[in-house]
């Protein structure tokens, strides 16, 4: 069974489409409590939709190829 895309996650992955960005980045954007934020970046990392990266003490989320396929079949299906 795949992930489901909730329209947070799906925003997560907008959001990465402009720039990488750290979580907390991300929550800020958001107005989402940290662990929430954190959840869906872990289940997108581990579904292969985006990838972190260890930056000093933070860990930078950007697309990864199958994450931009899926934006964009996303945005076309609108």
């Amino acid at each position: 069974m795949g992930l489901t895309l909730t329209d947070a996650k799906r925003r997560i992955l907008a959001l990465l489409d402009e720039e990488p960005r750290h979580g907390y980045a991300l929550a800020n954007v958001l107005g989402r409590q940290g662990p929430t934020v954190y959840e869906h970046l872990q289940e997108l990392e581990e579904a292969g939709y985006i990838e972190g990266k260890q930056e000093g003490r933070r860990k930078i989320y950007s697309l990864t190829e199958r994450g931009k396929l899926t934006l964009q079949a996303e945005r076309a299906g609108e």
